[in-house]
């Protein structure tokens, strides 16, 4: 595999387009993690919030209250940390793309956000007690950022793992689904259980949680939502818009607005000590 920049630039877009291999080494899953969401403003305004039920599992399982420092890791534009802050004020996001750090710093401007990674927590030993990850461990290099959230949490600390899946048991999703190839082309399978990664890190008391909810959105939001998925914004122009022809095709025969309906995937987890 080339791995010049030029190379690299190359690669992701095969890699989106589902021509690419999918064995996802650190340094590609951290080029499309990072290069895949350069449009902070868009993923913030299109992504959905996660449910109240999950948010308060996470909480009173992991022990969150007004003292607890956490870290968002990989907290993008801070969808899921501003969820957090009604719990507590003491929060630190760490987040590698500039352009969701950018937009979280805007956003939510109460919190400290550092530049950083799964693998590379600029944050000292023992320094937090509970670390949240919301739709990005999925990116990560499991057993190395499973031995980095450790170092940094306190002795038993909290990790809390959450992401929104599309239910794609309904019709119309499924077929959206088809069309923009989600199940070739996003970096894990809906539906994957992360319990036996968790498992290969230093963590035990491991439970996991499933939640359902719903985002209402528009035709206009959809089409943003469809546009916020990370391969399409490595797409080129002609192919996204090729691929929005399609989706509009589905689109068009929904209700105005239509409700998105998501399963949302929670995990909880102690650090060992």
């Amino acid at each position: 595999m080339d791995r010049s920049e030029d190379g690299l630039d190359d690669w992701c877009i095969k890699f989106a387009m589902g021509e690419g291999s999918w064995t996802v080494d650190e340094w590609s899953r951290q080029r499309l993690g990072e290069g895949g969401f350069n449009d902070g403003s868009l993923y913030d305004s299109a992504r959905p919030t996660y449910p109240h039920d999950a948010i308060e599992f996470l909480v009173s399982s992991l022990g969150v209250d007004a003292s607890t420092h956490v870290l968002d890791l990989g907290a993008g534009t801070g969808i899921f940390t501003r969820q957090i802050l009604k719990f507590t004020s003491k929060v630190t996001a760490v987040e590698p793309s500039r352009s969701m750090r950018e937009t979280l710093e805007r956003t939510t401007p109460a919190i400290r956000v550092l530049a950083g990674r799964d693998t590379e927590i600029p944050l000292e030993d023992s320094s937090v007690g509970v670390v949240f990850v919301a739709q990005a461990f999925h990116w990560f290099d499991v057993e190395a950022s499973l031995v980095e959230m450790h170092r940094v949490l306190v002795k038993g600390g909290g990790l809390g793992l959450i992401w929104n899946e599309r239910d794609e048991s309904v019709q119309w999703v499924g077929d959206l689904g088809r069309v923009m190839q989600w199940d070739v082309r996003q970096p894990y399978r809906v539906g994957t259980d992360f319990s036996d990664q968790i498992r290969r890190g230093p963590f035990e008391n491991i439970e996991r949680r499933r939640f359902v909810h719903d985002q209402i959105l528009d035709h206009e939001g959809l089409y943003r939502r469809v546009l916020s998925t990370s391969y399409i914004s490595l797409m080129e122009d002609v192919e996204v818009s090729q691929l929005m022809q399609k989706v509009e095709r589905v689109v068009s025969s929904l209700a105005d607005p239509v409700s998105l309906p998501y399963v949302t995937d929670v995990y909880r987890a102690n650090a060992i000590e």
